[in-house]
């Protein structure tokens, strides 16, 4: 029996399965909202049925595969029983599309999908030779190497198109932004109004080199003559070093460790400010969530994170590993509730107008939708998907910033930029 042509088979691949990240969760939400719009789609992860990320997806009612070779670090045995294994898991679903995210899943995924006529989209969410990477140099030269074998990149952010582009990774012509996209979890609920005194901050993270809990710590170390307090949300191997640092800092019963959580809704809005302290990204989810939360934010400079936060408007930009000026926005983001709550609003427009789940939603769509009817018109013309790249990108790339002047600026302090 032929296909209806409304509906397609999508098979995603992911290949951390024992962490639950940005990638894993757009794979989520995405599988189920394909799926709920009637298409077929499955999901191939990397790890055991007992690790985090496939545990929820089964409480999603994903359909999901575990490929236990499948996993973050580079091994050439477990690889290649990997490729092996999603080669099968490929040819045994036929779907009409594959997607790939992250690094890993992206390079094994590429290399199983080898001579298989089928439109291939490749979403890094955050390229593995940036700095502060190791092996930085030989993950460049894999990217190099696979970018052909990709129908269409699919960055998150312009920022980190341009840069795959600047050292050679892929085409113009056959690379796209897409920004992240959250689900709005606050429409029918008011800015929160909290009758606290001072300040509470929060950060949402794994604690692992990417981020940089440390140096949010020692920040707000030099500004204890004021009244704030922390919570982090997370966990993660290097979790106990920073329990350490707050108590040599004397600053355990300011700072609370909360752990992991599965939703982090509620917790945001018993919080004024966000902050989002970090040595390499992307485009942050975090940041969005925060955003829709009508929640100021503060973030390192890096990455995608500008093309989300309007400095001074929105939020807070600061230089990575400034710890002084990091120190400085605090403080004045602290003692200036009113700044707070103009920067929440306007986040949380922006967020509306860009950011939300439905608008990355659409644009994908489109993508797949695209990618799928010209595979199906090259393969009744004879033609092989793999020779055939679209010679333009698709009509949906990038958001274009807009102005700081379009949205009400928070006043300006000293010590926070306010874009004009």
């Amino acid at each position: 029996m032929s296909r209806q042509s409304n509906t397609h088979r999508i098979l995603y691949a992911v290949a951390r399965g024992d962490a639950f990240g940005g990638s894993s969760l757009h794979v989520m939400d995405m599988s189920k909202r394909l799926s709920e719009e009637g298409h077929i789609v499955r999901v191939l992860v990397g790890g055991t049925e007992d690790m985090e990320v496939p545990r929820r997806f089964a409480n999603s009612g994903i359909d999901f595969v575990c490929l236990p070779s499948l996993g973050r670090e580079i091994n050439p045995l477990k690889d290649t029983k990997a490729a092996l294994a999603m080669r099968r898991e490929i040819q045994r679903f036929n779907p009409d599309l594959i997607s790939l995210h992250a690094s890993k899943a992206g390079a094994i995924g590429r290399v199983a999908a080898l001579g298989i006529n089928c439109p291939l989209v490749y979403t890094p969410h955050c390229w593995s030779f940036v700095e502060g990477f190791s092996k930085a140099a030989l993950y460049q030269f894999i990217e190099k190497l696979l970018a052909p074998a990709a129908t269409q990149i699919v960055t998150v952010s312009e920022d980190e198109r341009q840069f795959g582009l600047s050292k050679g990774v892929g085409k113009a012509e056959s690379t796209c932004t897409i920004h992240n996209g959250v689900r709005d979890r606050y429409a029918d609920q008011n800015p929160p109004a909290f009758s606290h005194e001072g300040a509470r901050l929060i950060m949402v993270g794994r604690f692992e080199e990417q981020k940089d809990q440390p140096l949010l710590i020692d920040a707000l170390s030099r500004i204890t003559d004021l009244d704030w307090r922390l919570t982090f949300i997370g966990d993660g191997p290097l979790r106990p070093d920073c329990i350490k640092q707050t108590e040599e800092l004397e600053l355990r019963d300011r700072i609370e460790f909360s752990g992991y959580s599965e939703s982090v809704d509620n917790t945001l809005t018993k919080h004024d400010i966000f902050a989002l302290i970090t040595n390499w990204e992307g485009f942050p989810r975090s940041i969005l969530e925060a955003m829709a939360a009508s929640l100021p934010v503060v973030v390192t400079d890096i990455g995608g994170s500008r093309e989300s936060v309007l400095d001074g408007a929105t939020g807070c930009l600061v230089s990575s590993k400034d710890i002084n000026g990091l120190a400085d926005t605090l403080r004045n983001l602290i003692v200036d509730q009113e700044m707070r709550e103009q920067m929440g609003a306007a986040g949380r427009a922006r967020y509306l107008e860009h950011f939300t789940f439905e608008t990355m939603f659409s644009n994908y769509e489109k993508l797949y939708r695209s990618l799928i009817e010209a595979s199906r018109s090259q393969k009744r013309s004879g033609i092989k998907t793999a020779d055939s790249v679209p010679s333009t990108s698709p009509p949906y790339p990038s958001v274009t910033p807009v102005s700081a002047g379009n949205i009400k600026a928070a006043k300006t302090t000293n010590g926070i930029q306010t874009s004009h």
